[in-house]
């Protein structure tokens, strides 16, 4: 029905003189009214198609002529760019295809007001409708949202009068409060192992025996360290992550202490008593260490025999020094 409309511009003419086209014109309204809003939509479709394929701009031109609008205005008004019905009025300066005087599928003017039927700056079917902020707010929106990135010396915390950089302040104090301690930083930290030397170290886990099972003490090295002065040797050993003492004992002949034997279920693990002050305080403890192979585990009891022997020849020299 619509492409009876579009099709020529000769029935157009006739119905501008007959007496019935205003009858026709509105019983082809009330059929379009009937419509659904996909159905006027695939109408409008097919009717630019064929205005696509079958006009060039001259003769669209020619087809599409004012009509002189009723008094309510209807769904299509053909002619006037001031009506609010789906406009084709006749590009003013492009072709079929858009531009900014209008067009089928153009955008019309701004301050036109009319709706385009493929949309455009005027607002349209299938289109985005216009702003309608004058030129002062969209100036002010655009200064708003355009803003100054920040200078080089502002991002790295401000620059004086001379346009150096300043860097932001530490903040090294609180006022009105008084943290309850106070940390020192200090260069070194005394481990009571600076008068010593090292005779032995090995990586090695350590067990302790409690509450009828086996507990891992830590990992770490097995050490035996010397004394310069009194010439003594005592195990140690820290856990590598921690630093905290695992094991502390003087390496002596003194049966059932430091008495070094394998474990029943491994070569690799070696067990003996010992009068240990790794907590502070003496506590006889029963140990263990594994190690990673068995040559490492017999390597360790040779060093600890060693060491043993060392002992008794240091005890016996301080014994006999106040006789001397």
């Amino acid at each position: 029905r619509l492409l009876a409309l579009l099709g020529s511009s000769a029935p157009l003419g006739a119905e501008r003189g007959g007496g019935g086209s205003a009858r026709q014109a509105a019983m082809q309204r009330s059929e379009l009214e009937g419509l659904t809003a996909p159905q006027l939509q695939q109408l409008i479709a097919d009717a630019a198609a064929v205005l696509a394929s079958r006009c060039s701009t001259a003769d669209l031109s020619a087809a599409l002529l004012p009509i002189p609008s009723s008094t309510h205005p209807s769904l299509f008004t053909f002619g006037s760019a001031a009506a609010t019905g789906v406009s084709f009025a006749p590009p003013e300066r492009d072709g079929l295809f858009g531009g900014s005087g209008g067009g089928l599928f153009g955008g019309g003017a701004a301050s036109s007001g009319g709706i385009r039927l493929f949309g455009g700056t005027g607002g349209g079917l299938f289109g985005a409708a216009a702003a309608t902020a004058d030129a002062g707010s969209a100036a002010a929106a655009a200064t708003t949202l355009a803003a100054a990135p920040p200078r080089e010396g502002e991002a790295l915390g401000g620059s004086d009068e001379d346009g150096e950089v300043v860097g932001d302040e530490e903040v090294t104090a609180v006022y009105g409060w008084t943290p309850s301690i106070t940390l020192e930083l200090v260069d070194s930290v005394e481990t009571g192992e600076e008068g010593e030397e090292e005779l032995y170290s090995q990586r090695s886990k350590l067990y302790r025996f409690r509450d009828g099972e086996w507990k891992e003490r830590g990992l770490g090295e097995a050490r035996l360290l010397r004394n310069r002065q009194t010439g003594r040797i005592r195990f140690l050993l820290r856990q590598e992550k921690t630093g905290k003492v695992a094991a502390n004992h003087f390496v002596i002949e003194h049966p059932p202490y430091c008495d070094l034997r394998p474990n029943e279920t491994s070569d690799k693990i070696l067990v003996w008593c010992a009068q240990d002050y790794a907590d502070g305080d003496l506590q006889v403890e029963q140990l263990a260490l594994r190690f990673g192979t068995p040559e490492l585990a017999d390597a360790f009891k040779e060093a600890f025999a060693d060491a043993k022997v060392r002992n008794a020849a240091a005890a016996a020299a301080a014994a006999a020094a106040p006789n001397a």
